[in-house]
């Protein structure tokens, strides 16, 4: 993983997603959801379509940023599933986050440390449902995810 100089995209995306709800403990419509902020560049931001199923969620779209942190593809690859294209030390943060965000259906916030052989890398994460059609069971799950290295002593 490599080093992101911007932290504080996940806040920035976290008030971007409750400007678009039209209540407290409202999801976004897709249809209503503005994501013109965005249409330059998504940064450390990313999109995700899926069903409960963790395993069959696949990224839809996500910024060079977040793809340059992950060594991700500049274009999603959209037939494996996103958990399995993200490094194994980042799984479990990103399965957790994902499954919570549907769970709560609001904005989930992750932090913690990933280690990768002698170094550590501090990490924040946001993700945020977004219903594609209030009868369906698939949504997108719209998120921000960053790090920062930390030398091990």
């Amino acid at each position: 993983m490599r080093y992101s100089g911007e932290r504080r995209d996940v806040q920035r995306a976290i008030d971007h997603w409750r400007q678009n709800t039209w209540g407290e403990g409202c999801v976004p419509l897709l249809d209503t959801f503005d994501f013109s902020p965005m249409r330059g560049e998504w940064g450390y931001r990313f999109l995700i379509c899926g069903s409960y199923e963790v395993e069959a969620a696949v990224f839809v779209t996500y910024g060079s940023g977040f793809a340059e942190l992950l060594d991700l593809p500049e274009e999603p690859v959209t037939n494996i599933p996103f958990i399995r294209q993200i490094p194994k030390p980042c799984r479990t943060m990103f399965s957790d986050g994902y499954s919570k965000a549907i769970l709560e259906s609001s904005p989930v916030t992750l932090e913690g440390t990933f280690r990768f052989e002698a170094n550590a890398e501090l990490y924040r994460a946001a993700f945020m449902p977004i219903m594609l059609r209030p009868s369906w069971s698939k949504l997108l799950i719209f998120g921000s995810f960053n790090c920062r290295s930390l030398t091990a002593v």
